[in-house]
């Protein structure tokens, strides 16, 4: 996956050029907001060979497809309701928000190159308001500029992620498929004083494309008639940018506003990306497990399972009958194994919810369990991730540090990869991580 000798041909060019740091300053201070969070900025991107990552993006494309296909079962199916366990007021939510069919429109994929064969491994669906949608296009776009004043070789192809204004084309993608106009007038929902760089950075590309964007309390949210206001402000359409941890917090403070949203989703002439059932249902990591439940075999097909089998590590919903891969008890297992696993809520925020075996202590470990067998949490199976060398400023020049590789899809189509980079044992920018330009290469550069 990785094209390593274009990877060292562009390291070599990084390291032998003097007053490194002075040229990544210049550039730095010269371009637009690019990170929610400061970390320290790698001129080296991570190199995808071009034919590796169109294979993948078609792989990807199709696990959409099924994610879609969940969110469908979850409508239509009783069994699949309880199995999930929402309240009765989110499950309300979902069933009413089907202008879009309830499909995912934004998504990014995280994963990981497994280790020793840089297969890619997907860890978990971002598919409620995923963070890197401006942001991912900006560091890409810094670092190419950066290898250009460094005299570096470049590796481009149309698989890196480039368009700062997809979320734009895809709102008015979404916005046709409804059979609404296009939004002249688009809320970015935020909790009022907590709006993070890249949603007030979004709000400004919008205004320059032409749309009446702003930002925008949920709770706020008011129907007129079959037009949406936030405050005195008219909406056509929005980008539900609240995680959903967050999300079910708010709505469990103020049941007043779920009366409003289910209004809203059901009467208005409104398009709200992504819909509840992507963010409720695509959203849960219990997805990951649904398509290998036994009880739920007979609705998914040879070719659904084959797909997660090639795509997904080993995964289970906790609960005192699961069974473990060699057919043991999975909590037994679980307390017996601890280094093979990673215990994962339901929903979580930058990773909060993510309990690693080999990172914590037995205690720790233990505790986790009994809460998992509690609240029926997910089990997937340890992935260790391939590392790629980045250049520090301070320190060793070059340090290897684990990463992701996270797609990011645009109504079901790939529009490009990003990368975050950590020694801690969680790689999250929020972890102690940063993040790296992503840059697949064209096919003439494949060797």
């Amino acid at each position: 996956m990785i094209d390593w000798a274009a990877m060292t041909g562009v390291l070599a060019d990084v390291l032998s050029r003097e007053g490194l740091w002075d040229v990544v300053d210049e550039r730095v201070r010269g371009g637009e907001v690019f990170r929610n969070k400061d970390f320290p900025l790698s001129p080296v991107p991570v190199l995808i060979d071009h034919g590796a990552a169109t294979e993948y993006a078609a792989a990807v494309e199709k696990y959409v497809q099924l994610l879609n296909k969940i969110i469908r079962l979850y409508v239509a199916e009783d069994s699949v309701r309880r199995w999930y366990g929402l309240t009765a007021e989110e499950e309300a939510l979902v069933l009413a928000d089907q202008r879009l069919g309830g499909e995912v429109a934004v998504c990014r994929l995280d994963g990981y190159l497994e280790q020793g064969t840089e297969r890619p491994v997907l860890l978990e669906n971002n598919a409620d308001a995923p963070a890197g949608t401006l942001f991912t296009a900006r560091i890409n776009h810094l670092v190419r500029g950066l290898l250009a004043d460094l005299g570096a070789r470049a590796h481009w192809s149309p698989l890196t992620y480039a368009e700062d204004t997809a979320l734009l084309s895809t709102l008015r993608a979404c916005a046709r498929r409804a059979g609404a106009p296009e939004p002249g007038h688009i809320a970015i929902l935020q909790p009022t004083g907590a709006a993070n760089r890249e949603s007030v950075e979004t709000v400004e590309v919008l205004r320059r494309a032409g749309v009446e964007a702003f930002l925008a309390d949920p709770r706020d949210a008011r129907l007129v008639g079959k037009r949406v206001f936030f405050g005195d402000k008219p909406a056509d359409a929005c980008w539900n940018k609240v995680n959903t941890a967050t999300w079910r917090t708010l709505l469990a403070e103020d049941p007043a506003t779920v009366h409003r949203l289910l209004d809203i989703v059901t009467d208005a002439e409104f398009v709200h990306v992504n819909p509840f059932g992507a963010r409720y249902v695509a959203e849960s990591k219990l997805s990951l497990a649904l398509p290998r439940e036994p009880e739920f075999a007979h609705l998914f097909t040879d070719d659904d399972r084959a797909l997660v089998e090639s795509l997904l590590p080993w995964g289970r919903r906790l609960t005192p009958r699961a069974t473990a891969e060699n057919g043991a008890s999975l909590a037994d297992d679980l307390v017996e194994n601890q280094a093979a696993y990673v215990l994962k809520e339901a929903y979580d925020i930058r990773g909060d919810g993510v309990t690693i075996g080999r990172a914590v202590s037995r205690s720790s470990w233990l505790a986790a369990v009994a809460r998992g067998l509690d609240e029926g949490h997910l089990v997937q199976r340890h992935v260790a991730p391939a590392a790629y060398p980045t250049v520090r400023r301070d320190g060793p020049r070059v340090v290897a540090m684990p990463i992701s590789l996270d797609t990011y899809l645009f109504n079901g189509r790939v529009a490009g990869f990003g990368s975050k980079a950590s020694l801690n044992a969680r790689v999250n920018v929020f972890q102690g991580g940063q993040k790296l330009a992503v840059h697949v290469g064209a096919v003439a550069d494949a060797r």
